[in-house]
């Protein structure tokens, strides 16, 4: 064993599943609750993205909308496939992923001062010697 193979928490506003999956995914569900609500007739996220991007590319909100729609599966895709396998797991405190991770490393640092030790002394021919618990009475060694 040459070292400690650890996976530290990560904070999810870092990762990919986030922003590629999450946010598009509650944007896309705030628009469909808003427009259940009103009866298709309110959609504020698409409103205000065809607001900023319809000068430029002259989309509307219902285009947007329908866009939306059409990557939700996608997003959903994204996050599954961020989160497959051995995946690192979330936090959602900068300050609780600093602490676990000055926590791992200084387990690695500690494993690490034992491995040297326990090497150093191999190396010098000395084995510690089991000591008997108290109470015990030692067996006396057979002269021959």
């Amino acid at each position: 064993m040459n070292s400690i193979k650890t996976i530290a928490p990560i904070l999810i506003t870092k990762t990919r599943s986030f922003w590629l999956g999450i946010v598009p995914a509650v944007l896309t569900l705030i628009d469909i609750i808003a427009g259940t609500i009103t009866d298709g007739t309110a959609e504020p996220i698409a409103g205000a993205i065809a607001a900023i991007f319809g000068p430029f590319f002259g989309v509307t909100a219902a285009e947007v909308h329908a866009f939306m729609l059409a990557v939700a599966p996608l997003c959903a895709l994204i996050v599954a496939h961020q989160r497959s396998g051995l995946a690192r797991p979330y936090t959602s405190s900068p300050s609780k992923e600093r602490d676990l991770v000055r926590t791992i490393e200084d387990g690695k640092s500690a494993f690490e001062a034992g491995k040297a030790f326990g090497e150093r002394l191999l190396q010098s021919g000395s084995r510690p010697q089991a000591s008997a618990p108290a109470g015990a009475n030692p067996k006396p060694n057979p002269k021959p």
